[in-house]
C-alpha cells in the first residue's frame, strides 16, 4: 500500500472507533419494537413531567423574551411554541420550550442530569418531520441513555462526581453528544452524518459553570443550559446532513473533551458500555427546588404541619445538610433572592416560605414574596450548617425549629419522595425509598397545568402521553400544549 493509503486507513479506523461514531450507531440501532415496556413507560413519565413543568412556567419573564426573539426572527412554521400556539422553525420552538421546562427547576433528574431539557428539541424535530409517537419515544430514550453514559465516563476519572464542577463546565455539554443521535433517526440521517453533527455540536457548546455557580446570583440564562445546546443540535444536524464536517474525535481526540476540559481525567469505556437501561434510574422532583435542598425543606414542613407553627411562633431554625447543599444554596448571592432562578436555590428562602405558607412551590416565585417583611424576618432567623456525617452530595437534611416559648422540634428526612437511594447518604432502608407513582406524576401535572388549562384539556394531554405509541404524528401532542 502507498503511504497515503496507510494514513487514510489509519484515520478511517480512528473515525470508526470514535465515541461520536458509536453514539451515532447506537442511536440508529435502538428500535421501538425491542424496547422493554418499563423503558417506554419511563420515557412517557419524563415527557408528562416535562410538559407539566412547561405549563407551570408560562408566565415567566424569560419566556416572554424568547417569544420576542421569535417575533423578531420569524422562521418557517414547522413547530409549535408551548402555550401560545405560535408556529416557528424547530430551533426557535425548541429554545423557547426548553426554557419553560427548566424554569421552575422542577423537572426530572435523568439522562445525566436534567435531560428533559432536551425533549423540546426532539419534539420540535418530530413535529417538523411528522414523526410517529413511537419514533418520538425512541428518540427520547436514546437521549437519556447516551446522556447518562457520557456522564458516567467523565465521572469515572479521578475527579469523580465533582468532575463537571471542578473542570469549570457544566454537565450540559453532554447535549452535544446525546441529542444529535436522538435527532438523527427522525431526520433520516446516516451514521457518518450524525457523527459529524456530534462533532460540530459538542465542539462548540460547553456552558460555563457560572450559570449554576455556588456564589453568584443566578440568572435566566440558567434555564438554557442544556436546552440551548439541544436547540443548537438541530442546526448542527442539518449542517452535517448538508455536508459540513465536524471533529468526530471530539471526545477522545487531541484537545477534545477529555483532554481539553478534564486534563485526561475521564474514561471512554463507560461511555461505550451499552448494556442495560439508564433511563430507569430517572428521579422526579416533588419540590421545585435544588435537589439537595429537598431533605431539609421537607423536614421543616413536617415540623410546621405537626405542631401548627406560623411565622410568629419561630425564634430560630437550624438546618443541617450536605457540604454541597450548604456551598450551593447559602451564599450572600442566594440568601435574599430576587428571581426564581435564585429562589429555588436558596435554603434560607425556601424554609422561610415553608413557615409562612406550609409548603414551598412555584407560587413563591414573585416579587411580593421576595420583598415580604415576614419572609425577610424569617430568613434572618435561619442558620444552615454542614452535617459532617453526610457525604458531599446528599439529599438528606435535618431541621431543628425552636419556638419563642422555648420548645425545640427536630426532624430528619433521609430520602425525599421521588428519589432513589443514590443521593440519600449512608444506608437507607428500602422502606424509606419513595419513588413517584404514575398517579403522583399526574397530580403534579394537574397542579402545574390547572392555572392555564381546563380539566378536560388536562385529561386529554395526560391520556395522549400515556398512549403516545398510538400517535401517527407527534405534532398532535405539541398542538395540545396550546392554551386556548
Amino acid at each position: 500500500m502507498e503511504p497515503a493509503d496507510l494514513t487514510w486507513e489509519y484515520l478511517d479506523a480512528r473515525t470508526e472507533s470514535a465515541v461520536a461514531t458509536q453514539f451515532a450507531r447506537y442511536g440508529l440501532a435502538v428500535d421501538y419494537e425491542t424496547l422493554p415496556d418499563a423503558v417506554v413507560k419511563q420515557a412517557k413519565r419524563s415527557i408528562l413531567d416535562s410538559l407539566g413543568c412547561a405549563l407551570g412556567a408560562l408566565d415567566a419573564d424569560g419566556f416572554h423574551a424568547c417569544l420576542k426573539l421569535i417575533e423578531q426572527l420569524g422562521g418557517v412554521e414547522e413547530a409549535t411554541v408551548f402555550g401560545t400556539g405560535r408556529r416557528t422553525n424547530a430551533v426557535n420552538a425548541a429554545l423557547a420550550n426548553s426554557f419553560l421546562i427548566r424554569y421552575l427547576d422542577f423537572n426530572d433528574s435523568g439522562g445525566g442530569g436534567h435531560n428533559s431539557d432536551a425533549i423540546p428539541s426532539i419534539l420540535a424535530v418530530g413535529e417538523r418531520e411528522q414523526a410517529s409517537g413511537q419514533a418520538f419515544l425512541t428518540s427520547v430514550v436514546v437521549s437519556y441513555e447516551l446522556g447518562k453514559r457520557f456522564r458516567e465516563g467523565i465521572q469515572a476519572g479521578s475527579l469523580g462526581r465533582e468532575a463537571f464542577h471542578t473542570a469549570g463546565v457544566t454537565n450540559d455539554l453532554r447535549g452535544g453528544l446525546n441529542v444529535p443521535p436522538a435527532l438523527g433517526p427522525l431526520l433520516g440521517m446516516e451514521e457518518h452524518a450524525i457523527a459529524n453533527a456530534i462533532g460540530i455540536c459538542a465542539s462548540r457548546n460547553a456552558p460555563l459553570k457560572i450559570l449554576d455557580a455556588d456564589v453568584e446570583e443566578l440568572t435566566g440564562t440558567k434555564n438554557l443550559r442544556l436546552g440551548g445546546v439541544a436547540a443548537d443540535a438541530i442546526r448542527c444536524c442539518l449542517l452535517a446532513e448538508s455536508g459540513l464536517t465536524g471533529p468526530i474525535s471530539v471526545v477522545e481526540g487531541d484537545q477534545g473533551i477529555i483532554e481539553g476540559l478534564f486534563d485526561g481525567e475521564a474514561k471512554v469505556e463507560p461511555m461505550l458500555d451499552f448494556a442495560g437501561w439508564r433511563i430507569l434510574d430517572t428521579d422526579y422532583k416533588t419540590i421545585s427546588a435544588n435537589s439537595t435542598s429537598h431533605g431539609h425543606i421537607l423536614a421543616t414542613q413536617r415540623i410546621v404541619e405537626t405542631h401548627d407553627l406560623g411565622p410568629d411562633d419561630i425564634d430560630r431554625i437550624e438546618i443541617r445538610a450536605s457540604p454541597r447543599e450548604v456551598r450551593h444554596t447559602t451564599s450572600v448571592g442566594r440568601k435574599y433572592p430576587r428571581n426564581a432562578e435564585t429562589a429555588n436555590h436558596s435554603a434560607h428562602f425556601a424554609n422561610a416560605v415553608v413557615v409562612r405558607d406550609g409548603e414551598f412551590g412555584p407560587a413563591a416565585f414573585d416579587s411580593a414574596t421576595y420583598e415580604d417583611p415576614v419572609i425577610l424576618d424569617l430568613i434572618g432567623k435561619i442558620n444552615v450548617e454542614v452535617d459532617p456525617n453526610l457525604p458531599v452530595r446528599s439529599l438528606q437534611g435535618t431541621s431543628s425549629v425552636t419556638t419563642v416559648t422555648g420548645e425545640t422540634y427536630t426532624e430528619t428526612i433521609r430520602s425525599p419522595p421521588g428519589y432513589g437511594d443514590r443521593l440519600a447518604g449512608g444506608d437507607v432502608d428500602a422502606a424509606e425509598i419513595q419513588p413517584l407513582s404514575d398517579e403522583a406524576l399526574e397530580r403534579k401535572f394537574r397542579g402545574l397545568a390547572q392555572e392555564h388549562l381546563e380539566e378536560d384539556h388536562i385529561d386529554e394531554i395526560i391520556d395522549t402521553v400515556w398512549h403516545l405509541e398510538a400517535l401517527a404524528d407527534v405534532g398532535e401532542l405539541a398542538r395540545l400544549m396550546v392554551v386556548e
